[in-house]
Parts: structure tokens; C-alpha cells; sequence
């Protein structure tokens, strides 16, 4: 539930209520609070901006919110279809509306803390050019092109904020993340995806399925975790197959030529 609200055309902005624990109840946090490096402080404190609202940023913004993330930005400019109802946080009643508003408006029913939800109906570009604030944290991107991945990773690098990229293929058995560090001498997506600025095609999805962006997601997520708080992490880009194909965890170098980082 949540405690206040507030909604434009274009924008949405949900404060949610904290669950208390009744006597002798441990708090709703007290499984996670038990693993070590868990600092549930630092995800109360932060600030997330989550670019794409479909499968993949639908489970992990599900996925951050039930944890007790302190803010969560949403931009998406697409809308929901029918298809998306199997695997995105989406129901019947959302056909036709904007992702990034219906998404915030069903969080509120997830969230576990006191946790402030915005969505904007826009891309993230768009947010930039009116000077909405993309303060953040760290950023997620699970858009479906490499422009706005490019994009991002431009824009935060020069603002000395990680970002975490990820997608899944169009046979949904494959899925990878990538964490743009924000520390000096470390890759940035154009190291990993040199042509990425250059990419204009849409990839679209010919299949897709709720196995894999649950898994990529929970990899995303676990992510998180690592940029804020001491969850260990000795990769910067993971792999995962469900079909059996070769799983890995890598550790991306910088690239000499890169436009970006090495400009």
C-alpha cells in the first residue's frame, strides 16, 4: 500500500509504507540481514534508476522494491500489450497504458519498506533533454537497442555512476549482464560492444520467455547488491545459458580504442 501519491500525464510518484513486524515477529528483512557483507541500510539509502520496463526491468524492479530499495526511477515511453501479460508485471487491466506508470502503480503492492516510486512515461533521453533528474546510485538498463545502451553508458560515465547493462536473445536460453564500474581505469558497454553507438536496429523479441528474465534478473539484482554494499563479485560481465551452452563469468578489460573511456 502506499501512503501518498501523486499522478501526471507523464509522471507517477508512489511513497509505499514500511511492513512492521508484530511482537515477537522478526523483521521482514531478518533472512537477508543474516548474509554476510548485507548492509540493508545502504539499499534503503539508495537511489536506482531503472531504464526499460519490460521483462527484464520488470522483474528486477520486483525484485529491488521487495528487498527495500529507497528509490526507484522508472522510464519507459512504450506500452503495454497483450503480449506482455505472460511475462511482465502486467495485468489486463494495463493493456494499452504506459509501462513505466502501470509498473510503478503495481509495485506498490510488492514493496516490503518505505520505498518512493516515480515513473515516466518518456525514454530516457527524452528525461535528459526536459532536465527531469537522473540522480542516481547506479543505473539498469534492459532497453532493446544499443543506442539508448550507448546512451547511458556515455552519460554516467561522465558522471562517475555504475551502471549494470543486460539483455537476453531472441531464443530466450541466453542472457548476460555487464556492470560499467564507476571507478577510473575500468571498461565501460563500449569497450565490451565498440559498435554499439553506431547501432540503430531495434532487437526486438521473437520469443521470450518468464524462465530466462527471472534468471538474468536474480543475476542483475545480486549485482546490486555488490555496487552498494560488501557482497563479493570477481566478474564485471556474466553469461548464462539454459540450454546447456557454455556459462561464464569474465573479467572485461579496458579497451585502447574505446571512444569513451579512453577518449
Amino acid at each position: 500500500m502506499s501512503d501518498s501519491s501523486t499522478v501526471s500525464t507523464r509522471s507517477v510518484r508512489y511513497l509505499t509504507r514500511e511492513i512492521v513486524p508484530r511482537p515477537g515477529e522478526q523483521p521482514v528483512d531478518d533472512r537477508f540481514t543474516r548474509i554476510p557483507g548485507v548492509n540493508q541500510e545502504a539499499l534503503r539509502q539508495a537511489r536506482i534508476v531503472m531504464i526499460g520496463c519490460g521483462g527484464l526491468g520488470s522483474e528486477c524492479s520486483h525484485g529491488l522494491i521487495r528487498k527495500g530499495i529507497g528509490e526507484l526511477h522508472l522510464f519507459d515511453h512504450d506500452v503495454v500489450e497483450l503480449s506482455n501479460l505472460a511475462r511482465q508485471k502486467f495485468g489486463e487491466e494495463d493493456l494499452g497504458k504506459n509501462k513505466a506508470l502501470c509498473l510503478a502503480h503495481n509495485l506498490i503492492h510488492e514493496a516490503t519498506a518505505r520505498s518512493l516510486i516515480i515513473g515516466h512515461a518518456m525514454t530516457f533521453q527524452e528525461a535528459v533533454e526536459q532536465e527531469i533528474s537522473t540522480r542516481c546510485s547506479l543505473a539498469i538498463v534492459g532497453v532493446d537497442n544499443n543506442l539508448t545502451r550507448a546512451y547511458v553508458a556515455r552519460h554516467y560515465f561522465l558522471r562517475r555512476r555504475p551502471v549494470i547493462f543486460t539483455a537476453v536473445d531472441r531464443n530466450a536460453c541466453r542472457g548476460y549482464v555487464f556492470v560499467q564500474e564507476s571507478k577510473p581505469d575500468t571498461p565501460c558497454f563500449l569497450c565490451l560492444f565498440p559498435d554499439a553507438e553506431d547501432d540503430r536496429s531495434v532487437e526486438g523479441c521473437t520469443g521470450a520467455a518468464i524462465d530466462i528474465l527471472k534468471v538474468v534478473a536474480g543475476i542483475v539484482i545480486y549485482a546490486v547488491d555488490t555496487l552498494l554494499m560488501e557482497r563479493p563479485r570477481t566478474w564485471n560481465y556474466k553469461e548464462i545459458h539454459l540450454d546447456g551452452g557454455q556459462d561464464g563469468h569474465y573479467t572485461i578489460k579496458q579497451r585502447g580504442q574505446c571512444p569513451l573511456c579512453n577518449k
